[in-house]
């Protein structure tokens, strides 16, 4: 469980939406501008799948495509269940809607002659976020807690090298003493207490980079590690709890320092071979001092079997500095991370599955004290295993949630409960009132927890909001 200070400040939620909504009025302004001379306007073309399904529906795409509408059972995620290259636009996974496909106009006497600029639509920004709170009820008491409420933007331009980025930043909407979403952790180092109170502002993913097209995607900057490419089949697909399973979130972090979770200081290559395999590189550059000029390296390796399944697996190295070898008790070495995993979306049934292992990469705080001294803590390393199981059923707007998380460490250090483990059941229950806004009800069910120092494990009970919003402006 992870910590919480801070208040919210309603003036700096004002502040931040009004700038979001300055921005979106000028962009929208400038796109509904009158057409220049010798340009066209776009074509709309109609898109749509099935859960569980993949749809290509052919157009020129090589002035760009921008998403009009969204009429699918799904929400349509640029790159996640919609995109689109020479064949033309595709969906997946219920996404549907109206794409406007840019056209290129022959100028006058060559009609059969394209233009050596394209036109439309060239560029996508993209601002969006995701508010999420809810009522907690554990220990026989009730909290009203922010669920890792995040806002970001994203940016792509169009043609045969594309420059992408994008930078997102949690926001506590609330104050409360605890958050059990592990996916609201900020950003610290391996091992090193957190000493300050968290900011309103919180910086989760920022980066930079290029897209080849067929020679794959280099990006450098803070974002999902290949460790999180087979995580993601279950971690943060529950409501509010899951990821202790996966090994991505390690250490009371965000996995930046370990490279696994939200990677930080990363160069990453992306590719997809064949349709069917997707791989990814990942070289971390911390500047540590450990005489290694590479300080992590990860990969990660996925094939799409079926529609709606794939299955993978991933590796991670992180390199420890001599000062991290010294401070954590029962830190051997350098990290190792690594998993296996498979994900099923068939209409409307999905199942995540994770097995991770890990090595020199986890740690909990054990209070020590001192006679006539403060009460301190010391960093206690471990190894362990974890597996993760996700299932959701969904029949239009309602949805049933199950999973099983299970994280066993293999106890070493006398300063640990020779019992320390986590295993508890997940249930849960959404309603989808709108397309983009649910309410939910998850319960974290204990099944034998124990914690480092022998601690009973406890079970929770949340009922909360959540509401996904984005704006797709296309620019010239």
């Amino acid at each position: 469980m992870c910590h919480v200070h801070g208040v919210f400040s309603l003036c700096s939620v004002l502040r931040g939406a009004s700038l979001i909504l300055l921005g979106t009025f000028f962009s929208v302004r400038a796109q509904a501008q009158q057409t220049p001379a010798g340009q066209s306007t776009p074509t709309i073309i109609t898109c749509v799948s099935k859960q569980g399904e993949r749809q290509v529906c052919k157009a020129n795409t090589t002035a760009g495509v921008v998403l009009v509408r969204s009429s699918g059972d799904s929400e349509c995620l640029l790159g996640k269940n919609w995109g689109y290259d020479d064949a033309g636009v595709w969906v997946s996974n219920g996404c549907g809607g109206e794409f406007g496909v840019g056209k290129q106009e022959a100028p006058s006497g060559a009609p059969n002659t394209p233009t050596s600029q394209p036109t439309g639509f060239v560029g996508l920004f993209e601002p969006y976020g995701s508010l999420r709170t809810h009522l907690a009820a554990y220990n026989d008491d009730l909290e009203v807690q922010d669920n890792a409420t995040r806002v970001g933007i994203n940016f792509e331009t169009r043609g045969k090298v594309k420059v992408v980025a994008g930078t997102e930043w949690g926001v506590n909407l609330v104050q409360s003493e605890t958050q059990f979403n592990l996916s609201a952790v900020g950003s610290t180092d391996f091992g090193v207490a957190r000493t300050e109170t968290n900011p309103v502002f919180l910086a989760r993913l920022g980066f930079v980079g290029a897209d080849f097209g067929p020679l794959g995607r280099v990006v450098i900057g803070k974002q999902y590690g290949p460790q999180y490419d087979i995580a993601s089949y279950t971690t943060d697909r529950f409501n509010v709890f899951g990821g202790q399973g996966t090994a991505s979130y390690v250490a009371g972090t965000d996995g930046g320092t370990t490279g696994t979770g939200r990677a930080d200081r990363v160069v990453h290559y992306r590719n997809t071979a064949l349709k069917i395999i997707d791989f990814a590189l990942q070289g971390q550059f911390r500047a540590t001092g450990n005489d290694s000029t590479t300080d992590g390296v990860g990969g990660s390796l996925q094939f799409k079997l079926l529609p709606g399944l794939k299955a993978g697996g991933t590796y991670t190295r992180t390199n420890w500095s001599p000062t991290q070898r010294t401070l954590i008790r029962g830190l051997g070495g350098d990290a190792d991370y690594m998993a296996l995993g498979t994900r099923l979306d068939w209409r409307i049934l999905e199942l995540g599955f994770v097995y991770s292992h890990q090595h020199n990469g986890d740690l909990v705080r054990i209070p020590v004290s001192v006679p006539g001294g403060p009460e301190s803590t010391t960093p206690v390393a471990f190894d362990s295993n974890g597996v993760e199981v996700y299932a959701r059923a969904g029949v239009k707007k309602f949805g049933l949630i199950g999973g099983f998380i299970s994280q066993d460490p293999d106890v070493k250090d006398p300063l640990l409960n020779p019992d320390f483990r986590t295993r508890y059941l997940i249930l849960g229950v959404e309603w989808f009132f709108a397309k983009t806004a649910k309410l939910y009800s998850e319960s974290k069910i204990d099944i034998d927890s124990v914690g480092p120092l022998g601690e009973e494990g406890f079970s929770v009970f949340t009922i909360g909001f959540r509401y996904d919003f984005s704006w797709r402006i296309s620019h010239q």
